[in-house]
């Protein structure tokens, strides 16, 4: 199994690949995804196939997604209208700290593009959008982790481990690495993962400078403000759609406000520091 394709997200996998274990990869959501499964190649062109169902669904960076007929005014599919009322939930679990309906903001300070330094004036209009309810929804925070789930779903082996553009998703046991923030190809912290998701967010990957100010493409929905780079935020869950939004969540709280979120729900997460300080939930594991 190739390392190397993990360390787009910060992750680094070292899977010694098990004599039965297959591997291939594909260009997906924007992004390299590559399976491994113990057994028969066709269980992998399954999942590829339905990570491609998944893109038609929810990618806003095409025209003929459902998403983006939604985000025009068109019914919701059961299955997607499902999939928005879970993650809206979330907005509520999170005190707003994950807000699917982000796009205003992302809109007024340009992350999909060259990023901009927006007026206050155009914050404070992004921000009134998103609390009407009306706002656009954006894929960005949990897209990734509907997919892997849905994609392990229909894998039918022992042994499965899906790296989506970093993230990871797993059936049996894998040992995997967290890279610095900083130093993509160095790991910093090992943990085994065990028919579970580990989800990174960090703001290093994708950062633009404006009036000598360094932001990331991570916006804080309570505030409408892009934030600086701070380390990175890595969530261990069951479900990949879990990990995927608190990942996120957690990196907009910040390590402190975060930690105590993540304590007092139990979530198993990691935060490695600006200062490079490796701070643990009580629910992450210690290997």
């Amino acid at each position: 199994m190739r390392a190397a394709t993990a360390l787009i997200a910060l992750t680094l996998v070292p899977i010694t690949a098990a004599s039965a274990e297959i591997a291939r990869a594909r260009y997906l959501m924007g992004t390299v995804c590559e399976i491994a499964v113990d057994g028969d190649a066709k269980q992998i062109d399954a999942a590829f196939a339905e990570a491609a169902r998944i893109e038609r669904m929810l990618s806003t960076w095409r025209d003929d997604s459902e998403l983006v007929r939604v985000n025009r005014g068109q019914a919701a599919s059961p299955e997607l209208r499902g999939l928005l009322d879970s993650v809206i939930a979330w907005r509520e679990r999170t005190g707003g700290a994950f807000e699917p309906q982000v796009r205003p903001l992302i809109d007024a300070w340009r992350t999909r593009a060259d990023g901009a330094l927006p007026s206050h004036d155009a914050i404070e209009g992004a921000l009134a959008s998103i609390r009407s309810g009306r706002a656009a929804f954006e894929e960005g925070g949990f897209g990734k982790g509907y997919a892997l789930d849905r994609m392990l779903s229909v894998v039918d082996a022992p042994r499965a481990m899906i790296n989506f553009g970093g993230q990871i998703a797993v059936r049996g046991d894998y040992r995997v690495a967290i890279a610095d923030p900083e130093q993509r190809d160095v790991a910093t912290v090992n943990v085994t993962l065990r028919d579970a998701s580990l989800s990174t967010s960090s703001g290093s990957e994708k950062s633009f400078v404006v009036n000598g100010r360094r932001f990331t493409h991570i916006i804080d929905p309570r505030t409408g403000e892009a934030l600086p780079p701070r380390g990175s935020v890595s969530v261990i869950a069951r479900d990949a759609l879990t990990a995927d939004v608190l990942s996120t969540a957690l990196y907009v709280m910040g390590p402190d406000e975060g930690l105590r979120w993540a304590n007092a729900h139990g979530v198993a997460a990691l935060f490695i520091t600006s200062s490079h300080q490796i701070v643990r939930s009580n629910d992450f594991p210690k290997d």
